[in-house]
């Protein structure tokens, strides 16, 4: 006769492997879409939640899981301010001096923001385009979450990489500049960025300092590292947010960008500089140490690559989960095991 101690531990075994075929063959679609929400834009998947402010590019993003309590403790947050023409005898920021010509606040009411979506088969859209601008010239943003892993081709300088961009884990956007006209004696376009953990729970990757002048170091506690820790991906920059060794999030690009003209026919490819700053455009932007401990205050600066073109360039942001934990995985993997164990010692009690 069969003890009940044995009926457990075959009920065990057997909930087990139930568990186990259930999850490899009932694999259930993936939760994946965008939709406009009183103005903002939310994309979810499975992995990475997005939201996209409407008044400017504003881009909010996370790790789709919550902690035991139902809540998200860590909230990633890249904000695009401004574009302002640079001046002086090189592509690095060295001083709120060099700022002239155009220069335009992306939140200010002078421009507004047309937010589209499109929801595919296999991608979701969002185009986010700026109303045009004074100098004629308008700003695209276009943000693509891939439901399948995308291998991108790129050519940087004379070679050309592939890079694969994570299906539901990253947001791929290229930066589109359009119909710029350059004013007299500009050496480039520099977009303003502000980075940072929305939760102020965890800390951005200190690193080293990105062309920033010796006299602001004093202010910036953290400033973005040379690369994102993400070695598949050849010559992309960016800046990583860690909690101790461990990479929860990312924001990078490639140190170069692409311009067409009028017709949309290549014309060029030209470098892309980032400096990292202790201030903004605005003289009370980022003031005072408490500015320089939570946030990288980044810019993007384009050369003067010629007027009424078209420049193309492709940042990333996404998760890193793959540090996580999953519980109910490891409480399944614990069933046999307890349950060999268990009949093991009942044998022995015999």
């Amino acid at each position: 006769m069969i003890s009940k101690t044995k009926i457990a531990m075959i009920a065990l075994i057997g909930v087990f492997f139930v568990a186990t075929i259930s999850t490899a063959v009932a694999v259930p679609t993936p939760d994946v879409g965008a939709e406009n929400r009183e103005g903002s834009v939310f994309i979810e998947t499975p992995d990475i939640r997005v939201k996209m402010l409407s008044g400017k590019p504003d881009i909010f993003f996370w790790i789709g899981s919550a902690d035991e309590n139902g809540r998200n403790t860590m909230i990633f947050h890249v904000s695009f301010h401004y574009i302002t023409e640079l001046f002086g005898d090189d592509l690095a920021i060295d001083s709120r001096d060099e700022f002239g010509g155009k220069i335009y606040n992306l939140a200010s009411d002078q421009i507004t923001w047309e937010l589209n979506i499109v929801n595919t088969t296999n991608e979701i859209t969002v185009t986010q385009t700026s109303s045009e601008l004074d100098n004629g010239a308008t700003l695209t943003f276009v943000y693509n979450v891939y439901l399948e892993d995308k291998t991108v081709t790129q050519t940087l300088n004379d070679t050309t990489y592939t890079y694969e961009v994570k299906a539901l884990k990253e947001v791929k956007f290229d930066i589109i500049i359009e119909g710029w006209t350059f004013s007299e004696g500009v050496v480039g376009l520099a977009l303003h960025a502000k980075i940072h953990e929305n939760r102020y729970r965890h800390r951005v990757q200190n690193g080293d300092r990105v062309n920033v002048p010796e006299e602001y170091q004093y202010a910036n506690m953290t400033d973005s590292a040379n690369a994102t820790d993400r070695t598949a991906d050849p010559n992309r920059d960016g800046i990583g947010f860690y909690d101790d060794d461990d990479l929860k999030a990312y924001f990078a690009w490639s140190p170069e960008a692409d311009v067409f003209d009028e017709n949309g026919t290549y014309v060029d490819t030209v470098g892309v500089t980032a400096t990292s700053t202790s201030f903004g455009q605005d003289p009370t932007f980022g003031t005072g140490r408490a500015f320089g401990r939570e946030f990288i205050n980044l810019f993007l600066v384009y050369p003067n690559y010629g007027d009424g073109l078209k420049l193309v360039h492709d940042p990333v942001l996404g998760i890193d989960d793959s540090n996580a934990v999953s519980v109910s995985l490891y409480a399944l993997l614990a069933l046999p095991v307890l349950a060999i164990a268990a009949l093991a010692i009942n044998r022995k009690r015999k």
